[in-house]
């Protein structure tokens, strides 16, 4: 639904029989957030747990940035916080020494910036992303996400096609449904089954599930 608010949207699935629960951004206020490529991973040489990538930020500009994530690695497409950046909470990054080594901006994990609780690690973005540039471009982090209760007479709607589908309905705009590969059958067993009543059940469908332990 091209150029319609959250808002309305949002009234439209409440009109539509099913509960929204909440409208939220997905992800934090932030900005000076680049994609950045790791080049060089080097061992921070006063700290075990650390390291001094050299990270490409763009053009000619080059960064060294103490990490402690256990993903960083050479080549790595990554989300980097530069200099004069400020991630959510009102943290700004600056130069600073981190055990005796600068360090010249922050590579970020999804909870840093505010899209997710997970810390375990950076973010790794994929091969292509381009560098430099704004990553909230990028990953289109300038929306917000619809939290929604299904109520008991709208089962059809307890997955995300079945919204899509009365979204689309409502907007009258086709249904793009994702691409999903038949999965194909590794056993011919059939279960026989007979339709007493032809008119209130046209069709019945089924499969044959085999191998399940207990």
């Amino acid at each position: 639904t091209p150029g319609m608010e959250s808002d309305a949207l949002a009234n439209q699935i409440t009109m539509a029989g099913l509960e929204v629960d909440g409208v939220e951004p997905v992800a934090g206020s932030f900005n000076g957030v680049v994609v950045g490529e790791v080049v060089e991973c080097a061992q921070h040489p006063n700290a075990d747990k650390l390291r001094v990538p050299n990270v490409n930020v763009g053009g000619d500009r080059r960064s060294d940035i103490v990490c402690g994530a256990p993903n960083c690695r050479q080549g790595l497409k990554v989300a980097v916080a530069t200099i004069g950046a400020i991630l959510p909470g009102d943290f700004k990054i600056k130069a600073a020494k981190l055990r005796g080594e600068p360090s010249e901006g922050m590579l970020c994990s999804f909870s840093e910036l505010g899209i997710s609780d997970d810390h375990s690690g950076i973010i790794e973005l994929p091969a292509d992303a381009p560098l430099g540039t704004d990553i909230r471009e990028y990953l289109k982090l300038d929306d917000n996400t619809i939290e929604i209760s299904v109520t008991p007479n709208r089962a059809d709607c307890l997955g995300i096609i079945g919204v899509a589908r009365d979204v689309a309905v409502l907007n009258k705009a086709p249904l793009q449904e994702p691409e999903m590969a038949p999965v194909t059958a590794t056993i011919s067993d059939t279960l026989p089954i007979t339709v007493a009543a032809a008119a209130a059940c046209p069709r019945d469908l089924g499969g044959v599930v085999s191998g399940i332990k207990g």
